[in-house]
Order: structure tokens, then C-alpha cells, then sequence
């Protein structure tokens, strides 16, 4: 039984024994939230040498476009199924780029003194976060980090967020954060107006963070890289999807002035798009080694799946780059400078079909091993870009992998190199159908009544084992609403309640994310 409601006016300092079901909390903060909702009525601050804890369950709610600044430390570690969420009270002019209104500020940890503990998020949901204002204030829709690298973020939804420049969701500058299992839906960066906005989802610059295990889906930067964009970076970076993101280069994902001393791999990079060039991957003056990469599916006027500009030497191992759509419809070479390498790869039209100055004749690059063949993905289920018995991608990748440093599993979680020989692309075949069923059985779903009107019922086949994130696009495949749904659910109903003006009669897409599942149903609305 919840305690009656009990609201407190907290400035300066907030003990660590009060719990109630709401509170409100201003100025200068510290000790543990546990209350049921915490109203956000001001600019927040953690000073040197405090922390701020967050009970799972907790939904901090901003009154306006108010930030928390940490200067201390701040944990909020919610559960599966319990999650804490950060939102703002009133959404109204959230899309308005000239008005801070309709978000909150994010938090924020500007050259926090890396003497303080680990700050972490689990579990968290952040939306409507929004980043208006001068110089770096512009950055970092929901968490900006500025020379501070002790912050960890697992396990969070990143819904909905904005940044007037770079980093709709997160923004890292020189700051070697831990991101992982992670899942970035619909959030934007950038304007407009003559700036251009980079990594919708994450914007890395001059950092080192480690970076796995996260999906980016449905968000779009105005400049480079729709999904996430690193500039003078060197992050740990595998097992990423992006998946139906935009950007004017690099519809998923963008490298810039980068010379990164690991290997790129297991990246699934599909179904992305870019307004002028690279529809699924751009290399900017950058000199990344990629393996195990596969780029389908991916449009965009020049460079369908992979672009190159500015001396950009990056090299490609054991990769797929199939059924893009651009002039080029695998690879555009912008300048005679930029010179990508390819080894065992499998690229839809050869280098005979590089477009640009440096495509074609200009073309001096390396090219050893490769094959132009089909893949044969298998189409279905949870990983429909996994390969099928009968794909001329199996054991062709490079004969000797260990100077790659791969990970020893492909993103599916299955084996790497199965029959001694590594298979080109981001999933290994196992020499068996079983890796191309579902991981966890109990993700297959069932949706009645579909046509729905304003309610939907969702049941599993098992009892989920993890908490999920649900999102709900339209034909074009841009995010309407989203919601989560805590593990241990047989059946969980969905009621359009957030934003019913938003979901008008016609025909959606269900979308399903969790530990690398990708499972789509088609709803109609009614």
C-alpha cells in the first residue's frame, strides 16, 4: 500500500530518510530519492563530493528546461521491469528549434573531477531531453560529459531526445564512457538553420569510450551520422546495430579524423538512409580497420552502402556490402586521396562499380579475395541478415583472423569462427539451422485485436526473461510513441494514451528491441 501523498519543498539539501509518493526538489541536492514521482522545479546541482541515489521506480519529472549538473556523483540503478525514467512535464514545443521549451535539460557532468566515484545509469528511460542553448549547452540532449570518464550507462532507453547541434542523446567530449546494451529510438541532432548536427543518437569527440551491444533506430543528425558519429575518436566499438536511421552523410553511422587502434566489428548497419552521401557508413579523413560488417539495404544518392571523403584510407575485412541503393550502389570514392581496402569481402558490383574521382580509374586502392555473389540471407525471424546454408560468404573470410582481435562470438551471441575458417559478415553460420531460430523463445509475439482501435493486447509465447522496449512506426518507418514492457510479462496491453492525436487510423508497424531481437508486426489502426 502506498503512503499518502506527501510534498516537500527540498532546497539545498535532501535527507536521505524521507519517502513519500512525490516530492519536489531545488537547488542543491544530495542523499537518496526514493519517493514514487520527484517533481524537478529548478536548475539542479551535485556539489563536489556528494552523491544523489535513485530508487528503481522512480520517475523524476521536470517542471521546465531544467538540468541536474554533476559535480559529484549520481547513481541511478533501476531494475528490469522497474525502471527509472526522466522525462519533463509539459512536451508542448519540443520540435520548436528557436525555444529551450517543451524538454528538460538533461544531465550533465561538465569537467566533473574524475576524483569522484562512478556515476552509472541502469534501466533508465530519458526522454525529452533537450539541449538549447550557448557554446556547449547545445550538445547532449539527454547526458553530456565533458572531461569526465567515469560513467557507465546500461540497459537505458534513449527516446525522444534532442540537441541543437550534436548528440541528440548523448554527447561525449573526451570522455571515455561505458555505454552498453543500450537502445537509441527517435532521438535528433542538429537544426535547420547553417549548423550541422552530428550522431542523432551519440556525438564521440575526442574520446575514447567503449561503445557494444547497443541498437539505434529511427534517429536522424542534419550533418553526419544518423545513428552515432565519432570525430577524432578511438572507442572500443563492436556488436552495434543501426537500423532504419538518416543523416546527410552517413545514414547510420559516421567516422571522421579518426585512426582508431581496435577493430570495428560485428556492426550491422541496414535499412539506413543519407540524404546526400553514404547511406549506411561514411569515412571522413579516417583510417578505421572494419571486419565483419554487413551494409544492406541501406539508400542514398551517392554511396548506397559505404562513402569515403578527404584522404580517407579505412580498410574492410570480411564484410558484406549487398542490395544498397545510390550511385554507387556499394561504394563511392569521392577523391582520388581516399583510398579504402577491401579483403574477403563480398560487394554487390565489384570495384569495377566504385563511382566518384576516386572510383573507377582512381581507384588505388586494395582490393585482394573479394567476391560478388549474392549472400543468401535467410529473411525471417530475429536475424534476418544471418546467412543460409547455402551463401557463397560461408568460410571465405580472411584464412588467419587473430590479427583482427575479434570478439569471440558473433552478434547473434553465436561462436565466431565455426569449420576454422571465419564466414564473411556480422552473424557466423554454425552448420546448423538452429542458430536461425529465436534466441529466447518466449519473444515470439501475438497481437489482438489487430485492426485495433485504441487498445492492443500483446502475448508471448513464454514469460518474458528481460525488459523490453516497444515502438510503434509509421509506413515511413519514423517512431510515433514507444513503451516498455518489464520482464516476467505474459501479456502486457498497450493503450494509446501518451499521444492518441498522434496515432491515426492506418497501417504501423510493431517493433520489438531487446538483447539483439529485432521482431516486427505489422497493427493497423482503426
Amino acid at each position: 500500500m502506498k503512503k499518502k501523498l506527501l510534498i516537500l519543498s527540498l532546497i539545498g539539501f535532501l535527507a536521505t530518510t524521507v519517502k513519500a509518493s512525490s516530492i519536489e526538489v531545488s537547488g542543491d541536492v544530495s542523499g537518496l530519492w526514493s519517493a514514487d514521482t520527484v517533481f524537478v522545479m529548478s536548475d539542479l546541482s551535485i556539489a563536489y563530493g556528494q552523491s544523489l541515489e535513485i530508487s528503481p521506480g522512480t520517475r523524476v519529472i521536470f517542471w521546465g528546461h531544467f538540468r541536474i549538473e554533476v559535480q559529484g556523483k549520481i547513481t541511478a540503478m533501476g531494475q528490469a521491469g522497474d525502471s527509472i525514467i526522466f522525462t519533463v512535464r509539459d512536451t508542448a514545443n519540443f520540435h520548436n528549434q528557436t525555444t529551450e521549451r517543451g524538454g528538460w535539460f538533461g544531465i550533465r557532468f561538465t569537467q566533473t573531477p574524475n576524483t569522484n566515484d562512478t556515476s552509472a545509469f541502469s534501466y533508465c528511460r530519458f526522454e525529452y531531453g533537450k539541449a538549447f542553448g550557448d557554446s556547449v549547452q547545445q550538445n547532449g540532449g539527454a547526458i553530456f560529459a565533458q572531461d569526465f570518464s567515469k560513467l557507465r550507462i546500461s540497459n537505458c532507453l534513449f527516446y525522444h531526445n534532442y540537441s541543437f547541434v550534436s548528440g541528440g542523446a548523448v554527447y561525449l567530449w573526451n570522455s571515455d564512457a561505458i555505454i552498453t546494451n543500450n537502445s537509441f529510438i527517435d532521438n535528433y541532432a542538429g537544426n535547420t538553420g547553417t549548423v550541422y548536427g552530428y550522431g542523432g543518437g551519440i556525438c564521440v569527440m575526442h574520446a575514447s569510450p567503449h561503445i557494444r551491444n547497443n541498437y539505434f533506430s529511427s534517429n536522424l543528425s542534419t550533418g553526419v551520422g544518423g545513428g552515432l558519429s565519432m570525430d577524432d575518436a578511438d572507442p572500443v566499438f563492436y556488436d552495434n546495430i543501426f537500423d532504419g536511421n538518416y543523416s546527410a552523410l552517413g545514414g547510420g553511422l559516421g567516422v571522421l579524423r579518426s585512426s582508431p587502434s581496435t577493430t570495428f566489428s560485428n556492426l550491422l548497419i541496414v535499412n539506413n538512409e543519407g540524404l546526400y552521401f553514404g547511406g549506411g557508413l561514411c569515412c571522413i579523413r579516417s583510417f578505421p580497420v572494419f571486419s565483419n560488417l554487413t551494409i544492406a539495404d541501406n539508400a542514398c544518392s551517392y554511396g548506397g552502402g559505404f562513402y569515403c571523403n578527404d584522404s580517407a584510407v579505412p580498410s574492410m575485412y570480411n564484410s558484406i556490402i549487398y542490395n544498397n541503393y545510390g550511385l554507387g550502389i556499394s561504394v563511392y570514392i569521392w577523391d582520388v586521396r581516399s583510398a579504402p581496402n577491401f579483403y574477403y569481402c563480398d560487394i554487390e558490383g565489384g570495384a569495377e562499380a566504385f563511382e566518384g574521382s576516386g572510383g573507377h580509374e582512381g581507384y588505388h586502392g586494395v582490393y585482394q579475395n573479394n567476391i560478388d555473389n549474392p549472400p543468401a540471407f535467410y529473411g525471417l525471424g530475429n536475424f534476418p541478415y544471418q546467412l543460409t546454408g547455402g551463401s557463397p560468404c560461408i568460410d571465405e573470410g580472411t584464412p588467419e583472423a587473430t590479427f583482427l582481435n575479434l570478439p569471440g562470438k558473433d552478434l547473434s551471441g553465436a561462436l565466431r569462427i565455426w569449420n576454422n575458417r571465419i564466414d564473411m559478415g556480422t552473424y557466423e553460420f554454425n552448420g546448423t539451422t538452429e542458430i536461425l531460430k529465436p534466441e529466447k523463445e518466449g519473444l515470439e509475439i501475438t497481437v489482438i485485436p489487430n485492426p485495433f482501435v485504441n487498445k492492443l493486447e500483446i502475448s508471448f509465447r513464454e514469460v518474458t526473461t528481460e525488459n523490453l522496449h516497444f515502438i510503434i512506426l509509421n509506413q515511413g518507418g519514423k517512431a510515433i510513441t514507444c513503451f516498455d514492457v518489464p520482464a516476467g510479462t505474459k501479456q502486457y496491453l498497450f493503450q494509446n494514451q501518451e499521444d492518441p492525436a498522434a496515432l491515426k487510423a492506418g497501417a504501423y508497424f510493431l517493433k520489438c528491441t531487446g538483447s539483439k531481437q529485432n521482431i516486427v508486426q505489422k497493427i493497423i489502426k482503426l
